[in-house]
C-alpha cells in the first residue's frame, strides 16, 4: 500500500471512529472469485460499513449503509459470483434479515425471516463455485446450516449436534 493510500485509510478510519463512537469491529469475506476481499466495519451503534479492498489491501469501494432499525450486522460472505451477503440479526437474536451486495457493494435486495424459536444465528459461509451460501445457527449445543440461493431463498437445511 502506498503511503499515499496508507494516509487516506487512516484518516478515514479517524474520521469514521470520531462520528461512531465506541467499539468498532471488522470481518472480511475471504477473496471472492474476483480477487478482492470485502470488509465488513460494525460499531457499537451497529452502523456498517463495506468496503472492497484490492489484493494489495488498498481500499477501491467503500459503501455506508448506517445503522438498520431493529437489526445488528452480524456477518458477510463472498460468492463465486461476487456478491456480498450480509446477514442482519434481529435485536431479539433470533430472525434474521438477509442482503445482497453487487461485485461494488451496491444493494440489490434483502429477505427477511421470520422468529426460530431457540435458534440464534452466528454467521455465513461460502464455498466452491456456486453462488448458494450457508447461514449458521445454534441452539443449545446443536448447530444447524440452511443453504440458501444466490437470490436470498431459502434451499434446504441440516441440523448436527455437537460431539
Amino acid at each position: 500500500m502506498s503511503a499515499h493510500n496508507r494516509l487516506l485509510a487512516i484518516a478515514a478510519f479517524t474520521m469514521w471512529a470520531i462520528i461512531q463512537p465506541g467499539t468498532v469491529s471488522a470481518q472480511d469475506s475471504g477473496i471472492g472469485g474476483d480477487g478482492f476481499t470485502r470488509l465488513l466495519w460494525i460499531s457499537t451503534a451497529n452502523h456498517m460499513i463495506l468496503w472492497k479492498l484490492d489484493q494489495n489491501l488498498n481500499v477501491v469501494v467503500s459503501c455506508d449503509y448506517g445503522a438498520q432499525r431493529g437489526f445488528d450486522p452480524l456477518a458477510i460472505t463472498t460468492a463465486a459470483n461476487n456478491n456480498t451477503y450480509v446477514l442482519w440479526s434481529h435485536t431479539d437474536r433470533r430472525s434474521i434479515a438477509l442482503w445482497v451486495v453487487d461485485a461494488n457493494l451496491n444493494f440489490i435486495n434483502s429477505q427477511s425471516y421470520p422468529h426460530l424459536p431457540e435458534w440464534v444465528p452466528k454467521g455465513l459461509s461460502t464455498g466452491g463455485s456456486s453462488p448458494n451460501f450457508h447461514v449458521i445457527w445454534e441452539s443449545h449445543g446443536t448447530k444447524a446450516v440452511w443453504d440458501v440461493d444466490g437470490n436470498l431463498n431459502y434451499v434446504t437445511s441440516a441440523a448436527f449436534q455437537q460431539p
